[in-house]
């Protein structure tokens, strides 16, 4: 898994980046369009996270959807976001995120 990561990970994305018509910003924020969340607490909270800091993520649970609760994306996408920053269950930084 480590090797995959380490070699098709940059490859992927030096395509989106060659092949892609959106901004870096716009890039950046796709899957959390998709998912209709706000990118404004996302990249506030971004700025202060080195690299394999820990953080927390507080969130309500939100509405349920078919399989998992809104607050259960959130954490997820934030793990995604992140990275390479580390979702921990305590850390001394912690993520809030509100739903509209």
């Amino acid at each position: 898994m480590v090797v995959g990561a380490a070699e098709v990970l940059p490859r992927v994305e030096r395509g989106i980046t060659r092949d892609s018509r959106l901004t870096a910003a716009q890039r950046r924020h796709a899957a959390g369009d998709r998912l209709h969340l706000d990118p404004r607490p996302f990249d506030a909270f971004l700025v202060r996270l080195g690299p394999r800091t820990r953080y927390a993520v507080n969130v309500p649970p939100g509405a349920r959807g078919p399989f998992i609760t809104r607050g259960a994306v959130v954490r997820a996408y934030a793990a995604f976001y992140f990275l390479p920053a580390i979702q921990a269950r305590h850390a001394p930084r912690v993520f809030h995120y509100r739903f509209p």
